[in-house]
């Protein structure tokens, strides 16, 4: 028996539309071939994003620049990101869902190879658009195939996806604080490359061949406007949150600006793709209860995942000054947590029992990331290991049964017009979510650290014994006198500071369990599909 025969439960069904000698692959069936071969670009997929933000400062310096321009780095991976999830419901029509993921892999590697190569932060910034490009499609035309290759399980298919997508963001900093240490920070990009070109000859063999109809093929039923417009308001996007911190919110001309040219072009977006007769988002499908709250959900789900997996690692790569090995560790056990209820949801998950899990999914999110805003300076690394591991397991619950309801009942244009848009709701609230929280805790901090500096007086008895204690302990260092004052006072401001970054982490994991509960009740007033509605009542 194959092994992912034995995860899911799938038969080749007598009506299987490939001829005989396709249905088995070595004497293994076609489809668990699919799976093994797609899932390292998922968890390629799921690491990317992480791997460039850990690998900044190595960055920085070597290519002699700073952490403002690194910003259009990123910046740049989500506008490449963008562009390939919004354009291939329109490629599908056109070239079939084979060529849109061989093509997006093909992308995604050249794209690797071209960040590992780059001589200075323009480059890199145009490397990483090609790799967001092509990771954009990828991630979506998988989440299309997967739904179309397991009609029959499509719990445990979806699981497979979210796995693949979702364990690659966990293990991330595990990996990268490995291959960072190795030669050079380019090693992060480079490990692509060869697991890149691998999958790209084996799903093209294995894939299969999905020929569009000949009336899908015209070219003028892309939506240029609509492109336009939505790269239009996502770089306005990034331009406030890249900005509007440093020019001043609501107090500079840019601000009204950039702010006012974004809503603009965001409500012509929406009156555009709503009205026209072949638009580039089929927005038409949120007329739809059912997936307009799936999605709703999912957005909130995906804010709450992603940025909280980032204020982990910043405050522990950071403010506690773990190693980056050291910090992987610590998320290690979250990533086997969240693998065995996604392994439980592909093996027992049932059509009637999806909201049941969503639900439990949600609450177990919200007080895991509540619980989480209990960490400070002296948390033990076990307690954060544990409660984190507790929350990835409640997440491992959530995505396959709310992707689920929300494309049941969907015609296959209709599942690939679905898929860009719910991969655009994951990559931009977790955007958003990462700056916003960002700039958060930046402020928040810097207010923490102003109030306890005022209230540490110079000639108060129990600060001044501190650094007394402090000059006497570097003086018996062998520092001179002058020397360990220095020392001393530049530690207890490093100790106050660090603690009024700690405070900012606890109000963004408040907020964060606070802005899910809205998922919750949404999760709550869900209605599933009818049981007497046509498809499998298993899967």
């Amino acid at each position: 028996m194959a092994l992912l025969e034995r995860l899911l439960p799938i038969a080749i069904a007598s009506d299987d539309p490939l001829p005989p000698d396709v249905r088995l692959w070595h004497g293994v069936p076609r489809r668990d071939w699919v799976v093994l071969a797609i899932m390292p670009t998922l968890l390629l997929a799921g690491m990317t994003s992480t791997f460039t933000d850990l690998a900044r400062p190595f960055v920085v310096t070597e290519l002699a620049s700073d952490r403002y321009r690194y910003q259009w780095v990123i910046g740049s991976t989500l506008f490449g990101s963008v562009t390939g999830m919004s354009l291939i419901a329109w490629l599908r029509s056109r070239f079939g869902l084979k060529r849109c993921y061989v093509a997006g892999l093909v992308l995604f590697t050249l794209g690797s190879l071209a960040c590992g190569a780059a001589p200075n932060m323009e480059a890199l910034g145009l490397a990483r658009f090609l790799q967001g490009w092509g990771n954009g499609m990828v991630v979506t035309t998988v989440l299309a195939v997967f739904w179309r290759e397991f009609p029959d399980h499509r719990d445990g298919a979806i699981a497979a996806y979210v796995l693949g997508l979702y364990f690659g963001r966990i293990v991330a900093p595990s990996i990268s604080g490995y291959l960072i240490n190795l030669p050079s920070w380019r090693t992060i990009f480079y490990f692509n490359v060869p697991i890149g070109a691998a999958c790209t000859v084996l799903t093209f063999h294995l894939l299969q061949p999905d020929e569009p109809r000949n009336e899908a093929r015209d070219r003028s039923n892309f939506d240029f406007e609509g492109l336009v417009l939505l790269l239009g308001w996502v770089l306005c996007l990034m331009v406030g949150l890249f900005r509007f911190q440093k020019w001043g919110w609501s107090t500079a001309n840019e601000f009204w600006l950039v702010a006012g040219l974004g809503l603009a072009l965001f409500a012509w977006f929406l009156a555009h793709e709503f009205s026209a007769p072949h638009p580039l988002l089929d927005l038409r499908l949120f007329g739809r209860p059912r997936f307009a709250q799936s999605v709703a959900i999912k957005a909130l789900a995906d804010l709450n995942f992603f940025t909280v997996v980032s204020l982990l690692v910043r405050y522990m790569a950071v403010t506690r000054d773990y190693e980056r090995v050291t910090t992987g560790l610590v998320l290690l056990p979250a990533v086997v947590t969240m693998s065995t209820s996604l392994a439980l949801t592909a093996w027992r998950g049932t059509r009637a029992d999806r909201k049941p899990r969503l639900v439990a999914g949600l609450i177990g999110m919200t007080l895991g990331t509540w619980l989480l805003s209990g960490v400070d300076l002296y948390t033990d690394k076990l307690w954060t290991c544990a409660v984190t591991a507790a929350w990835a397991a409640a997440a491992g619950l959530v995505a396959s049964p709310l992707i689920c309801i929300s494309q049941e009942d969907m015609t296959p244009e209709e599942v690939a017009s679905s898929a860009s848009i719910k991969n655009l709701m994951l990559v931009l609230p977790a955007f958003i979510g990462n700056n916003l929280v960002g700039i958060f805790v930046e402020r928040r901090s810097d207010a923490h650290f102003d109030a306890m500096r005022q209230s540490l007086m110079p000639n108060r008895p129990p600060l001044d014994d501190v650094r007394r204690g402090l000059i006497d302990y570097f003086t018996h260092q062998g520092l001179g006198p002058s020397d360990a004052d220095r020392q001393a006072g530049s530690l207890i401001s490093r100790y106050v500071h660090d603690n009024a970054a700690v405070f900012a982490f606890q109000s963004g994991f408040q907020i964060l369990a606070l802005v899910l509960v809205a998922g919750v009740l949404l999760g709550l007033s869900l209605r599933p599909l009818p049981p007497h509605a046509p498809g499998p009542r298993r899967g």
